[in-house]
């Protein structure tokens, strides 16, 4: 065997060998994906809240997911959907268009209207 073709087959070896071992990399990704479904689905079992604290150990570990791992795409889907859930509600209108004026009612604490719209009743006849 020539030397040319000896150092030729060591580099097909070597880049052979390379590619398997690349191959074989677990994605950790999929591992902490797993972790998160299975603390998510245990607190939503139990009713936790999203805005909890508890929460905080899903979001970590759903944010430790590598950017180049297969398990990404699933990871930010979730985080999107727990912080969509953590934010804070938007005001409530003052205004409503089911009311005369545009104005809003009094309500108890059934949200009944306490009083009726002047318009409504009789005057006490």
């Amino acid at each position: 065997m020539s030397l040319i073709y000896r150092s030729g087959l060591a580099v097909m070896l070597l880049a052979v060998a390379c590619l398997a071992l690349g191959a074989c990399r677990r994605d950790e990704g999929a591992e902490r994906l797993a972790r998160a479904q299975g603390k998510y689905t245990e607190l939503v079992e139990r009713g936790v809240p999203p805005r909890d604290p508890a929460w905080d150990t899903v979001i970590a570990e759903l944010e430790a997911v590598p950017g180049d791992s297969k398990a990404r795409p699933e990871a930010d889907r979730r985080l999107a959907a727990i912080r969509q859930l953590r934010a804070p509600l938007p005001p409530r209108p003052l205004a409503r268009p089911d009311e005369p004026d545009g104005g809003s009612l009094s309500l108890d604490e059934h949200g009944h209207p306490m009083h009726g719209h002047p318009e409504d009743t009789d005057g006490g006849r």
